[in-house]
C-alpha cells in the first residue's frame, strides 16, 4: 500500500467516524426530545378527560378508560423501546468506526516509525 493511499484511507476513516458520531448525537438528541412528548401524550390525556367528565360518566367507562390507558402505555413502551434501540445502534456504530479509525491510525504510526529495511 502506498503512503498516499494509506493517508487517503485514514482520512476517509476519520471522516466516516466523524459523520457517524454526528449522526449518533443527532439520533440521541431526537430520542431525548421526543421521549417525554410521547409519554406526556399518552399518560396525560386519558386521565385528564376522565377527571373533566367524571360527573357525566357511567361506572363502566372508568374500566374502558383504564384499559385504554394500559393499552396506550404498552404501545408507547414498544415505540419508545424501538426508538431507544435505534439510538443505541447509531451510538455503537459511531464507537466502532472510531475504534477502527484509531486502530488504523496506530498501525500507520507504527509502520512509519519502523526503521527502513536496508
Amino acid at each position: 500500500m502506498t503512503p498516499d493511499r494509506s493517508s487517503d484511507d485514514l482520512e476517509e476513516l476519520g471522516r466516516r467516524a466523524a459523520a457517524l458520531q454526528a449522526a449518533a448525537e443527532a439520533q440521541a438528541q431526537r430520542y431525548n426530545r421526543q421521549t417525554w412528548m410521547r409519554w406526556l401524550g399518552v399518560i396525560f390525556p386519558i386521565p385528564f378527560i376522565v377527571v373533566l367528565t367524571r360527573l357525566y360518566l357511567e361506572a363502566w367507562t372508568y374500566y374502558v378508560a383504564g384499559g385504554a390507558l394500559i393499552v396506550s402505555a404498552m404501545v408507547l413502551f414498544e415505540l419508545d423501546t424501538a426508538a431507544r434501540d435505534r439510538s443505541n445502534a447509531a451510538g455503537q456504530a459511531a464507537q466502532a468506526a472510531q475504534r477502527d479509525y484509531e486502530a488504523a491510525l496506530a498501525t500507520a504510526r507504527s509502520q512509519s516509525d519502523a526503521p527502513a529495511p536496508g
